[in-house]
Parts: structure tokens; C-alpha cells; sequence
């Protein structure tokens, strides 16, 4: 019997632990008068920053860890990248020309870098981002424009 209510008693703590949201709200985040963002440096500008875009990418299943003006993560694919974001596009275009172009993309004013994954297999080259996972990256983005 005790065994049973020990079980019981686990199965009802992780019940109430899985319908919690976490302490996420429904919208994605940023802040309100974020007017002065762009001055700050390559924080994105518009609203539109690392922690506001990682809110909507967890919820795209990507699994990231944001800062202000960086997204560490792995897409829904595994694939494992960095997401900086640069003050203007003309930054954004200045940093993504330093890098190689298969492993990494330009979004608007950011730039994702995807260099240094495995093969997924041997012989193959290395795994990158996909363009499906590129589109919610970029409509993460394009959500989180004021």
C-alpha cells in the first residue's frame, strides 16, 4: 500500500509540474518602448532582440539560450548554431561576408552561423540549417518588429 501512494503522490506532483506554463506568457516578449534599442549597439533594434526572438524560436521547438544581442541553440533538426544580431542590415551584410556561405545565412539584420556541426552520416558533409528552419527564424524576427 505505501509503495502505491508513493506512486500515486509522484504521478500527482508531475501532473500539476507538466500544466504549468512555465512562467511564459502568452506574448512574446521585448520591451514596450524599446525606442532606443538600435543605439545600444547590435542588440537588433525595433523591438526585436535576442531574448524576444528566442521566445518565439523555443516555441517553434528550437532550443535556445538568448542574451540581448545573441542566440546560442540547436534547431528542431539538431543542427547547433550562433544568432548575433548587428545594429543595421549594413552591419548585418558586413559581418555575414566574413563568413562562410554554407555555414551560415543572413536574416535581416542578423547573422546565423551553423559552422563546426557533424556529418550526420560518413561521407556526407556536414549537417547545416535548414531553409524551413531559416523561415521561422525570420518570421520569429518579422513577430517581434514594433
Amino acid at each position: 500500500m505505501t509503495i502505491r501512494r508513493l506512486i500515486l503522490l509522484s504521478l500527482v506532483v508531475l501532473a500539476a509540474a507538466g500544466c504549468s506554463s512555465g512562467g511564459r506568457s502568452a506574448s512574446p516578449g521585448g520591451d514596450e518602448d524599446n525606442n532606443n534599442a538600435a543605439a545600444s549597439g547590435p542588440s537588433g533594434g525595433r523591438g526585436v532582440n535576442g531574448i524576444s526572438v528566442s521566445n518565439c524560436l523555443n516555441l517553434e521547438d528550437f532550443l535556445v539560450q538568448p542574451s540581448e544581442t545573441t542566440i546560442d541553440g540547436t534547431s528542431p533538426n539538431g543542427v547547433s548554431f550562433s544568432l548575433v544580431f548587428y545594429k543595421t542590415d549594413a552591419a548585418a551584410k558586413a559581418a555575414y561576408a566574413k563568413k562562410d556561405p554554407k555555414t551560415s545565412a543572413l536574416v535581416e539584420n542578423a547573422v546565423v552561423d551553423f559552422k563546426g556541426n557533424p556529418s550526420p552520416y560518413e561521407g556526407a558533409p556536414p549537417a547545416k540549417i535548414s531553409n524551413t528552419e531559416i523561415k521561422i527564424i525570420q518570421q520569429c524576427i518579422d513577430e517581434n518588429k514594433e
